[in-house]
């Protein structure tokens, strides 16, 4: 599901002209910093199984999976001489870009988003040399998905329209007197 996402959020950044293309991961840190938002699976630990939130009957949506996952751009300010600074301020502009697409993008698809904890993150060239020609944001996210009970091709159970595949033969009987407890007094009448 999260390979759908970035490629949804990936669309959506674009038809907001931000020029950083998105990528799924896992990505290699490589030297240097070419920009880039990768979007991937958090790891060991980091998906969770609950009660659904709500009913859903056909299919039967026994439990709900709440993926891990985490957002990493790789931001390097056009300007001449940048500093670090520079680059952190552009890595938050994507930043805000990237929170506000994924969480259109997610509601469109009716899943419920939830972020935590993020900060910027310190790379290192193969001799342990920290990279300063740019800034990496890390944040983490989770998204939820329903787990539904279904056929291995994705059939949900039959489905019948009461009152044309059913006969439902069913009365109820009412009276303003009471009679005995689970029965209705002999002079109720029939309403239905």
């Amino acid at each position: 599901m999260l390979y759908a996402i970035a490629k949804d959020l990936a669309a959506a950044l674009k038809a907001q002209h931000v020029p950083i293309p998105v990528v799924f991961g896992p990505d290699v840190d490589s030297v240097g910093i070419d920009e880039r938002i990768v979007i991937d699976y958090r790891g060991l630990n980091a998906d969770t199984i609950d009660p659904p939130t709500s009913q859903h009957f056909n299919p039967k949506m026994p439990w709900r999976r709440v993926q891990g996952g985490r957002i990493r751009i790789y931001a390097r300010s056009p300007v001449d001489g940048a500093a670090w600074h520079d680059h952190a301020e552009r890595a938050e502009r994507i930043l805000d870009h990237v929170v506000a697409e994924l969480d259109a993008v997610v509601k469109v698809r009716r899943n419920l988003l939830t972020f935590g904890p993020g900060g910027f993150v310190q790379l290192e060239d193969e001799t342990g040399t920290e990279i300063t020609a740019g800034a990496v944001y890390d944040l983490a996210f989770s998204v939820d998905r329903g787990i539904f009970r279904t056929t291995w091709e994705g059939g949900a159970r039959g489905t019948v329209v009461i009152g044309v595949d059913v006969d439902l033969n069913s009365t109820t009987k009412v009276s303003p007197g009471p009679g005995p407890a689970g029965t209705p007094p002999p002079d109720a009448e029939i309403a239905c």
